[in-house]
């Protein structure tokens, strides 16, 4: 099995799975295609085909139509992608999981999402996809709205089949780091970059989707538009990603001179972003430079660090200096206000460790100061 890439009639990018023989799947295609057709970002559909990969990858292995497919199987494809190597004769004493519990829940909303979609058809009546689902009147939040226990409660959907997931610590950048960082970069173009990423905390993606006139110097103001599917295949990711960031002169003025030294007449495009060598110089940048430039800057700083990192820090930053849930959200384009409140508004360890400091004579058992 395999991804294939193609670019549809009226330009854009997609993705359909492919056999062994270079034969597309034809009911993974028109999956795929219902998801494009119902809007879904163009990194997803990617991810979703993929998805699709390893399941039917599985299938093969196991000798098995998609149509056969049971409950059982689909417990049997979770305990696959935990440990692929399973089937072998000889495995490794210390077997650790392939993939973390978020993705393997990620492939099974995938697959289970194509039996939804297979269910809609009168041809196909195995109704798998809703067998694996339950409805919660009173899920568990760590967030309450001022109308809990006043509105009714809205039942919740959740697959059965979903892995708990251990709630791990973001990844940020340090302080100290961040400024090894941006003095390493070697020019003006990604000395910005990272410079913006720190300063608003918005997604890669929406750095490479901005154009020249998105910035409002006189008003301290960056805003990010959702244009669709750009030429370099940057995106908005959600519906909440449009919005103004208010952002720093200091940030403006490096945006000025950057604009000034590598916007001239030769550069066709209005991406802020554009390549600076070769033969595609002055085109957008897209995502494999910024790879390779984080990849060259891990190499020169000895820091790992990804553009992610930059978001997290920002944002976290953010939440440490007082930022309401509700202002962070915005901040952040966040759909949900649960997404916030779960990644970002949570102290870290030095701040619990602090506090701890504070109460900790408190503590002490009666007498101990006498006998030190």
């Amino acid at each position: 099995m395999i991804v294939v890439t193609f670019e549809t009639s009226d330009g854009k990018t997609r993705y359909y799975l492919a056999d062994d023989n270079a034969v597309p799947v034809q009911e993974v295609l028109d999956y795929l295609r219902f998801e494009d057709n119902r809007g879904l970002a163009r990194n997803t559909l990617r991810l979703h085909c993929i998805h699709m990969k390893h399941f039917y990858s599985f299938l093969e292995q196991k000798e098995l139509k998609y149509t056969e497919v049971t409950v059982d199987h689909l417990a049997a494809f979770i305990a696959w992608l935990k440990y692929p190597r399973i089937h072998e004769k000889v495995i490794p004493l210390l077997l650790e999981p392939a993939v973390r519990a978020q993705t393997i829940n990620a492939n099974i909303d995938t697959v289970l999402g194509f039996y939804n979609y297979l269910s809609l058809h009168d041809k196909y009546e195995n109704q798998l996809s809703q067998k694996l689902i339950k409805f919660v009147k009173s899920p568990q939040k760590n967030y309450r709205s001022f109308l809990n226990g006043i509105a009714d409660k809205k039942r919740e959907k959740r697959y059965l089949l979903h892995l708990p997931v251990p709630r791990q610590q973001i990844k940020t950048v340090a302080r100290e780091d961040v400024n090894t960082l941006i003095k390493a970069t070697g020019n003006i173009r990604d000395y910005f970059l990272l410079y913006l990423l720190f300063e608003t905390g918005m997604r890669i993606g929406e750095a490479l989707s901005l154009w020249l006139e998105d910035f409002d110097i006189s008003a301290c103001t960056i805003t990010i538009h959702d244009r669709g599917e750009m030429e370099n295949l940057s995106e908005i990711k959600t519906v909440s990603s449009p919005r103004k960031l208010d952002c720093t002169q200091d940030l403006l003025e490096v945006f000025t001179e950057y604009v000034c030294y590598f916007h001239t007449e030769g550069v066709k495009t209005n991406h802020v972003f554009v390549k600076m060598m070769g033969k595609n110089a002055g085109k957008a940048m897209d995502y494999a430079d910024v790879d390779n430039l984080f990849r060259k800057l891990r190499k020169k700083t000895g820091i790992y660090v990804t553009p992610h990192m930059f978001r997290h820090t920002s944002l976290s930053m953010l939440n440490s200096a007082g930022w309401e849930p509700e202002l962070l959200r915005i901040r952040a384009g966040h759909k949900n206000i649960y997404t916030t409140l779960n990644t970002y508004v949570h102290p870290s360890d030095d701040e619990i460790s602090e506090a701890f400091k504070r109460v900790s004579d408190n503590l002490k058992m009666p007498g101990k100061e006498a006998s030190e």
